[in-house]
């Protein structure tokens, strides 16, 4: 064989493979990911959520129904807690900072916080709260409503509360993942109890 005809077979060989091997390649990227999608823990439905309509801080009626097709992060609070509360909302702002470098946060993961102490904590005072932690009211609604509202809204999602005579809450340490159905799919614990990264790659998935 002439030295001109091997150079042309080596050629057409590596014309040949060139493409074989990225499409191999490719097929192992995309069977790396796909392996992972599909053996990902699926996060079960827990209950179907009621509807309800609450004052939002800046003075305009919330429906939780107005934010579907959003996952939504849902926290119970009252403004005057002197522990569990705050730390749990500063935890919510340093995964609202993470969401929104993902470009997630407002646009398809909403935050919630609803207060049960509807007397202390007017719309000004939310304004004032939410602004201490930085909250962005794109993405993250305070809410409030007379005791009766927001009763039939923390019995649906499952929380007890308790007056204090010293005029705090004793409460269900406990806040929420809804999908974009609503649909509560975790419950998990507040303040110090909060797995950041656990909640964060369950609200990455169920945005997904």
């Amino acid at each position: 064989m002439s030295e001109a005809a091997k150079q042309q077979q080596e050629t057409g060989l590596q014309r040949h493979w060139f493409p074989v091997l990225t499409g191999v390649l490719i097929l192992a990227i995309v069977g790396v990911f796909g392996y992972k999608y599909l053996t990902r823990e699926t996060i079960p439905v827990m209950k179907a959520l009621s509807d309800f309509s609450l004052e939002n801080s800046n003075g305009s009626t919330y429906t939780f129904s107005d934010s579907k097709g959003k996952v939504r992060l849902v926290e119970f609070m009252f403004t005057k807690c002197p522990d569990i509360c705050p730390a749990t909302t500063y935890n919510m702002s340093l995964m609202q900072k993470e969401l929104k470098t993902k470009g997630l946060f407002g646009d398809k993961v909403e935050f919630v916080s609803i207060t049960f102490d509807p007397d202390s904590d007017t719309a000004q005072v939310l304004q004032e709260y939410a602004g201490k932690f930085q909250a962005d009211p794109t993405g993250w609604k305070f809410l409030r409503g007379d005791a009766q509202a927001v009763e039939k809204v923390t019995k649906d999602f499952g929380i007890a509360v308790l007056k204090q005579p010293d005029g705090s809450f004793a409460h269900t340490a406990r806040m929420f993942l809804v999908d974009g159905d609503g649909n509560m799919r975790r419950a998990y614990g507040m303040g110090a109890e909060m797995d950041m990264d656990q909640i964060m790659a369950d609200i990455e998935q169920l945005a997904d």
